[in-house]
């Protein structure tokens, strides 16, 4: 056997050891902070602060599917959950993951008076900062989506600001 051959099938090797050492772990549990601002034809505007949670199954290293809860409060007693399901896009890298998402689902409140549910979907992303020496943990930095509802028949424009912490677990991709 030549040694170029040799010399490549060695590089290959190397390279691909480096590409195992990249693995993706199964889940991604976010829990933290929420700040809602919305505003529509119902509303004129309002601010909430509340909390979000979601669950990220990655299929694959750069496509998952993710569940997205929340529950954001307001002024004299209103509330806004929502619940959200679609695919995530992630692109991983050594210390910083950033993603975009696509959901839908459906809303839960009482921005009128009375509580209803409705129909919603949120586009966005955000930025995951891995915690160092400590690979399952990553601090979210920032997670912004537009969040679109219709209550009483009137489109609402939300924007959602989260923070919070990141865990990874499971089995290895």
């Amino acid at each position: 056997m030549p040694k170029r051959t040799l010399y490549f099938c060695g590089i290959v090797a190397l390279l691909s050891s480096c590409a195992l050492g990249q693995s993706t772990p199964r889940f991604d549990v976010f829990g933290g902070y929420s700040y809602l601002r919305s505003s529509g034809s119902t509303i004129t505007s309002a601010n909430g602060n509340g909390w979000g949670a979601s669950l990220n199954w990655n299929w694959k290293r750069w496509l998952g599917l993710k569940a997205d809860i929340g529950a954001d409060y307001c002024c004299n007693g209103e509330r806004e959950n929502n619940f959200l399901f679609g695919p995530q896009v992630t692109f991983r890298r050594n210390r910083v993951n950033f993603f975009v998402h696509g959901l839908g689902g459906l809303s839960y409140g009482n921005p009128a008076g009375a509580y209803t549910s409705v129909a919603a979907f949120a586009f966005g992303g955000g930025v995951d900062w891995k915690l160092p020496h400590s690979p399952r943990l990553a601090l979210r930095l920032v997670q912004a989506d537009y969040i679109g509802t219709n209550y009483g028949n009137l489109m609402q424009h939300n924007f959602r600001f989260s923070t919070g912490l990141v865990f990874s677990f499971g089995g290895k991709k």
